[in-house]
């Protein structure tokens, strides 16, 4: 069973949102496919948290653990698979004001300053009517004691700002975020985003698109409409890698 540990429920953000904070769980996501739409899941510890195709997520005290309940229309046309976007932007959009100098995001689900990672993104589909968006937010959190057990360098908070902020307050103001873009993707697609994708994903670096049946390199040179990443070869073709097949985009510098 993965029952909260202690567990308040209090109205934060705007009257759309509802808190479940815990002080220990499995996986947030666990918790929050019990609950509604416009609920916000978070923990203080994390015991088994999760990223794509399972990998661990560490979740230790002093980071961000949370998962945000979206609804989803069933007759909509936007598709969910998209909200890993949607969440980047987000992300981007509430540390905007903290100005931290070389922050981006690596598609489709990484948060990163420079070469180091300072969030990830997981997007589960519970419930016909409703998405889950986990984030984890490195913050005040010991990264040291990750940093061999992850494939790269970590980085947090703390240590990119002079006055870091609370883990309530970056909840918040990403809960803020999200509300905003998610509503701008419902209303006018994917589209609508994509001059602040295209800046937060900087300068186009060389890729390789990891799939199960090959690697294919090139230039990253943005997103189709339907969030599949778009490659730039040496020849000068482009060619699109049909984002449900990734795997894994590396960098290669």
């Amino acid at each position: 069973m993965d029952e909260p540990a202690t567990l308040r429920y209090y109205s934060v953000v705007s009257t759309k949102w509802k808190v479940v904070e815990l002080e220990e769980c499995e996986s947030t996501f666990n918790v929050a496919r019990k609950e509604g739409p416009w609920t916000i899941v978070s923990a203080k510890r994390q015991l088994k948290g999760r990223g794509r195709f399972n990998r661990t997520w560490y979740g230790d005290e002093g980071g961000l653990w949370a998962t945000y309940n979206l609804p989803l229309e069933p007759n909509s046309t936007r598709h969910w698979g998209l909200l890993p976007l949607v969440a980047g932007v987000a992300i981007i959009r509430a540390l905007d004001g903290y100005r931290i100098r070389g922050l981006r995001l690596r598609w489709p689900n990484d948060v990163l300053v420079g070469r180091e990672k300072l969030a990830g993104i997981l997007v589960e589909r519970p419930a016909t009517g409703m998405a889950s968006i986990g984030i984890g937010l490195n913050v005040s959190n010991d990264i040291e004691k990750i940093a061999p057990l992850t494939g790269e360098r970590p980085t947090r908070l703390q240590d990119l700002l002079y006055a870091c902020p609370k883990v309530s307050k970056m909840r918040t103001l990403i809960a803020n975020a999200l509300a905003a873009t998610f509503n701008t993707f419902v209303e006018h697609g994917l589209e609508a985003l994509r001059e602040e994708l295209e800046a937060a994903w900087s300068k186009s670096l060389p890729v390789v698109a990891i799939t199960d049946k090959e690697r294919i390199c090139g230039y990253f040179a943005g997103i189709e409409a339907d969030g599949s990443p778009v490659l730039r070869k040496a020849d000068g073709t482009s060619v699109t890698v049909p984002g449900i097949t990734v795997n894994r985009m590396k960098e290669l510098i």
